[in-house]
């Protein structure tokens, strides 16, 4: 009996190659959300992007920003490496959906 994982690989130790899964997984759950707004925390920066999901180009995530936290970078569209991104939220009916952050201190009380 053969499942999605099959081709991806072993390691040195005939055990699966769990970063290959991983990324097939990620990569896959963003193929699946074209068009959804998703937040990310990206490690190297840290970097934060909450946009809508472009597109996936083999092992990248195509992402029009709406935001950033840096501001001169907002609506930009970002080519991303799934293996960058350390933390992600993809909105999903039923499911929480992301703050808009932009005029999150804009609100009188």
């Amino acid at each position: 009996m053969t499942n999605q994982f099959d081709n991806m690989g072993l390691d040195g130790f005939g055990n699966p190659d769990i970063n290959a899964i991983r990324e097939f997984v990620v990569t896959q759950e963003f193929r699946e959300n074209i068009g959804r707004k998703a937040f990310l925390l990206i490690f190297q920066f840290p970097f934060l992007i909450i946009g809508t999901i472009k597109g996936v180009n083999s092992d990248y995530l195509i992402i029009k920003a709406d935001v950033t936290n840096v501001t001169e970078l907002d609506n930009e569209i970002f080519r991303v490496h799934i293996d960058e991104i350390e933390v992600f939220y993809i909105e999903k009916p039923g499911k929480p959906k992301i703050p808009d952050i932009r005029h999150r201190n804009d609100h009188h009380d």
